[in-house]
């Protein structure tokens, strides 16, 4: 296949992946039939769903839109110039929207329904399916804003009115805590081979719930500065992910089917090489200032390209030069060769434990808690920077020359750890901007359809037009609620 080629059939995959199954899901046994009464095979399929959907529908446009990448404008075929520009496709929009509520949130509330019915009841089972659920109403709303939540999918409300964002997030809380009462530590009464993350390892899933609570509070605590105290007190209590062996991982895997399906856009029409993600400007101009010697571990040269012998990140929404441009990297990297970058087995990433320590260096920074705020962030990046095989030596230098830790170092620290992981980096950036500047301090695209930054995703069309109960779509650069 020529370059050409590749250039034009590379969109069509992005718009039928939404419409694609993964062989996870080859059971003989219809994961929606109740008639079974075993939840584990809904659960696998909402994770399956949420995790693939993450990667290939909402993950280009959300790396494009976070500026966590460029799309490289006319040398990039311009695939993602336009998300780039907040130019949203109505597939992409559509597809993440559907697999939220149509897939997901059906069949996890279907799930908890059985669980809870069984005899004797699987607590443990809708434990796990409700934390699951609460995660992905966190996601909903941070990409929406208000969104249905106490009328989602629920046959008694055809037409569900969306709850404000205040609520969402205060109703993800509930969720959780409901989660951790329901928990029954020493029932074997788990959903376990269907269990993809952590195989039904329920002291796993508790502290992944608590970190959740914790990361929701974070988002919600400039907005509503009571939640501070309730930040402190999980901080004092412990009990959260507290080592990468702890990390919430959905794995993906190097068999035909299995693959992360944002290497296999690449696999499918450039041969497993990557001529569409380009470094960013912003991520390579940060680490650049900061020596970061993950540096060529993120990018490497355009296929074919000149070598350039020093890495350059393009614009946002702007073209790469024809000589010096740099992409996304390919290669294996990591302890295992799959750390969460473009590869076959790279796993979506749905909470680490550096995430954990860069949240927690922050809320002591800003007085939520008592702590060393420093030795949490230098802990945080030397646990990222390990994971990528990074000589101890190496990654010595980098924290010698990193200043002591004030919300700005750890907001930057944070966000470049999060270089694929689009949803938490672009929270993360409008979650930690002071007066208008953020961390990093992200430039309005070329071109762009807006006048500042974007905020929020457009409500689908289809979901406006069939629900009356929606709310009118609001400018891109419109703040939600939480981002003040």
């Amino acid at each position: 296949m020529n370059r050409l080629s590749k250039y034009i059939l590379i969109p069509l995959l992005v718009l039928m992946a939404g419409a694609c199954e993964s062989d996870f899901l080859d059971v003989n046994t219809s994961p929606n039939a109740s008639s079974a009464a075993d939840p584990g095979l809904l659960f696998t399929n909402s994770i399956v769903d949420y995790s693939t959907n993450r990667t290939i529908d909402f993950g280009p446009t959300g790396l494009a839109v976070s500026q966590l990448f460029s799309g490289g404008g006319s040398l990039g075929a311009g695939v993602f110039t336009q998300p780039e520009r907040y130019i949203i496709s109505t597939n992409v929009n559509g597809n993440t929207w559907r697999s939220h509520y149509r897939n997901e949130h059906k069949n996890l509330k279907l799930a908890i329904d059985i669980a809870e019915a069984a005899d004797p009841v699987q607590n443990n089972a809708a434990a796990q399916c409700k934390i699951f659920r609460a995660m992905i109403f966190w996601s909903t709303t941070l990409i929406w804003g208000d969104a249905p939540f106490s009328e989602a999918v629920n046959p008694e409300f055809d037409l569900p009115n969306f709850d404000p964002q205040e609520q969402v997030l205060n109703g993800v809380l509930s969720m959780l805590d409901e989660a951790i009462a329901q928990m029954d530590e020493s029932s074997p009464l788990a959903i376990t081979n269907n269990d993809l993350i952590f195989n039904g390892d329920m002291a796993k899933w508790r502290k992944f719930a608590k970190s959740l609570k914790f990361r929701t509070l974070m988002t919600m605590v400039d907005a509503d500065p009571s939640k501070a105290t309730e930040i402190g007190a999980l901080i004092a209590e412990g009990d959260m992910i507290s080592s990468p062996l702890d990390n919430a991982r959905f794995p993906f895997f190097s068999v035909s089917g299995n693959r992360n399906p944002f290497w296999e856009t690449l696999n499918a029409f450039a041969g497993g090489q990557n001529f569409f993600y380009f470094a960013s400007k912003a991520m390579v101009d940060l680490m650049k200032s900061k020596s970061d010697p993950r540096l060529r571990i993120y990018f490497e040269p355009y296929p074919g390209g000149d070598p350039a012998s020093e890495v350059v990140g393009v614009p946002p929404g702007g073209d790469a030069s024809p000589s010096v441009h740099w992409v996304l990297s390919t290669a294996p990297t990591g302890t295992d060769g799959t750390v969460e970058l473009v590869r076959p087995a790279a796993p979506d990433v749905l909470f680490s434990y550096q995430e954990q320590l860069f949240l927690e260096a922050e809320a002591i920074a800003r007085g939520f808690a008592t702590g060393d705020a420093d030795a949490k962030m230098r802990e945080g990046i030397s646990v990222a920077m390990l994971s990528y095989g990074i000589d101890a030596a190496d990654i010595d230098a980098y924290l010698a020359g990193i200043p002591t830790a004030t919300v700005q170092v750890i907001a930057e620290e944070a966000w470049v750890d999060l270089v694929v992981r689009p949803l938490e980096g672009w929270t993360h950036w409008r979650r930690t901007e002071v007066n208008g500047v953020g961390y990093p301090n992200l430039q309005l695209p070329d071109g762009a359809q807006t006048g500042n930054l974007m905020r929020r995703f457009p409500l689908p069309p289809d979901e406006v037009a069939a629900n009356t109960n929606a709310p009118t779509q609001r400018p891109l650069d419109e703040k939600m609620w939480f981002d003040i």
